[in-house]
């Protein structure tokens, strides 16, 4: 088991991509967090704060916690009461769930590479 790669991955379902900064892959980093992050927001926003909800999505919020900490502070926003009508509701659940899924293949992807640096060095 390796420690150090278990830790990169930790770190990059955290925060999308901070596994590869920690690896020394900036530009790889700068690009999945712009694109997740992006993405999640962008869906946050359609859905009006209320796409990341367990009491209203409990099925996508599997797929939307793959976003790591984003996530978490997602769903403390949409716990509340919706106040009117959201027409693009789905539209926004359906990207955070995209990105958090995006974000587990990013997850991977960092913890392949570590392990992989481990065992040539």
């Amino acid at each position: 088991m390796d420690v150090r790669a278990l830790m990169t991955a930790l770190c990059a379902w955290a925060v999308p991509g901070l596994g590869h900064v920690f690896l020394g892959r900036l530009s790889k980093a700068a690009y999945f967090f712009l694109l997740i992050t992006g993405l999640f927001a962008l869906g946050v926003w359609l859905g009006d704060g209320g796409s990341v909800s367990a009491a209203r999505f409990p099925f996508h919020l599997y797929g939307q916690y793959g976003a790591g900490l984003p996530a978490y502070v997602a769903s403390l926003i949409g716990a509340g009461p919706l106040h009117a009508t959201i027409d693009r509701l789905e539209l926004g659940v359906l990207m955070t769930t995209v990105a958090g899924i995006l974000n587990i293949i990013v997850v991977v992807d960092a913890y392949e590479i570590a392990r992989l640096d481990s065992r040539k060095g």
